[in-house]
């Protein structure tokens, strides 16, 4: 009776689930990726944090990447999904190429559960990489990997980060209030 009762607490999702978003092709800014990802999470766990956010290593000028990934705690489920959309592998011109979103699921730790989170709205790509550029990080002539990836600092301040030339360039990763 006890083991039933355990073995029908466990995630009846699968670990791994991929499906095509139709509606997204190339590179994309983080918000429209975001829509995608708080919408896999939320069917999960409507509680759902979002504790980490990164491009890929090809975000350009505009903000823009062919993949980000998400990770979020789901705390009613005691579980973590990494939550990618990045232009279907198996097409040739990536440029075009639809978007897949693939979810992992793993059983979250403690310390999961005591990462900080991310502030929900958030500062577009797009608004972040022009104040990047502005800042001096050159996303045209510069570095061919460059991404932009979000970070909780000591302080409890979320940010924006990119590296450049062995530089590291922050913004604001909230919403600016008006």
């Amino acid at each position: 009776m006890v083991l039933r009762g355990f073995f029908s607490q466990k995630s009846q999702e699968p670990p791994v689930t991929r499906y095509p978003v139709p509606h997204l092709s190339g590179s994309m800014t983080v918000r429209h990726a975001w829509s995608e990802a708080a919408r896999a999470a939320s069917e999960l766990d409507p509680r759902f944090r979002l504790t980490v956010v990164t491009s890929g290593l090809d975000v350009n000028f505009e903000g823009r990447s062919r993949t980000w990934e998400f990770i979020f705690f789901l705390p009613g489920r005691s579980e973590t999904a990494l939550v990618t959309l990045e232009a279907d592998p198996m097409n040739e011109d990536v440029d075009s190429a639809g978007c897949i979103l693939t979810r992992r699921l793993q059983p979250a730790s403690p310390q999961d559960g005591k990462k900080p989170q991310f502030p929900v709205p958030f500062r577009d790509s797009p608004e972040v990489a022009a104040e990047f550029s502005a800042q001096g990080a050159d996303f045209l002539s510069g570095p061919t990997d460059m991404k932009m990836e979000g970070r909780i600092l000591p302080d409890g301040k979320a940010v924006w980060v990119t590296y450049c030339w062995d530089r590291e360039y922050l913004a604001p990763f909230a919403k600016r209030s008006r």
